[in-house]
């Protein structure tokens, strides 16, 4: 079972790192950091009232969200910070110019949001992409999160892996109905049944949360216990 707790930790590859190549700043492309002071600072951390299960930003606590009717596979999803500024252009760098360095920095942000909530679970498993597409980028950039997040953790990699079996178009730019419809039925467990075990998936950046529900869907058939989503950023909707 995984136990979350804030610590100093920058995640198993930034001392190497810092060695091989110098340091630029994800938000800003200044020389120092991944994630520089000034940019960390503009980070905005996402506040409560937060809706219980999707972890959308309420204007007040007894505000309802509607996420019910839509998210009934997964739990349970959480955010470290609002997808805007200096973190919206760092997740870019990260996803697609190649800047995979910026996986410590931005894992550690998550862990501030998972001690925060005392998230907890048995398997720590990534959004896969379909491997047209991970031959195409040459990365998972939610694998390189996981991969931080079972290092500092010491969670073992699972025993089987989530798939992704349509190569879906990218949800940007698709409204709510059809980002659900568009990832509907296109993950599948390849592994063991799962006997219960809770999961926590990791991600970059969810909107609606169409992805993870659709991956929790396919976890829940293969008798997974909870599911819950852990994002790097939240998109305002």
């Amino acid at each position: 079972m995984l136990r979350f707790s804030i610590s100093s930790w920058t995640g198993p590859q930034s001392s190497l790192l810092g060695w091989l190549l110098p340091r630029r700043c994800g938000g800003c492309r200044r020389l120092g950091d991944w994630l520089c002071h000034s940019c960390l600072a503009l980070v905005r951390r996402l506040e409560e009232p937060l809706c219980p299960r999707c972890g959308r930003e309420l204007e007040f606590a007894a505000a309802g969200c509607g996420c019910r009717e839509r998210l009934r596979a997964l739990a349970r999803a959480r955010a470290a910070a609002a997808y805007e500024g200096p973190l919206e252009r760092a997740i870019h760098r990260f996803k697609y110019e190649g800047w995979r360095c910026l996986a410590p920095a931005l894992a550690a942000l998550m862990v501030e949001r998972m001690a925060l909530d005392g998230l907890s679970a048995g398997l720590l498993l990534a959004v896969p992409l379909h491997e047209a597409r991970l031959r195409r980028r040459g990365y998972n950039q939610s694998e390189l999160l996981a991969g931080e997040l079972r290092g500092r953790f010491e969670v073992p990699r699972p025993p089987g892996r989530l798939v992704r079996l349509r190569d879906t178009p990218p949800q940007v730019g698709l409204d709510r109905l059809r980002r659900h419809a568009n990832v509907a039925d296109a993950f599948a467990w390849r592994g063991p049944p799962l006997g219960g075990e809770p999961v926590l998936l990791v991600d970059d950046v969810a909107t609606t949360g169409a992805t993870l529900e659709a991956c929790a869907g396919a976890l829940r058939a293969a008798g997974s216990g909870a599911v819950q989503g852990m994002t790097v950023a939240r998109v305002s909707v």
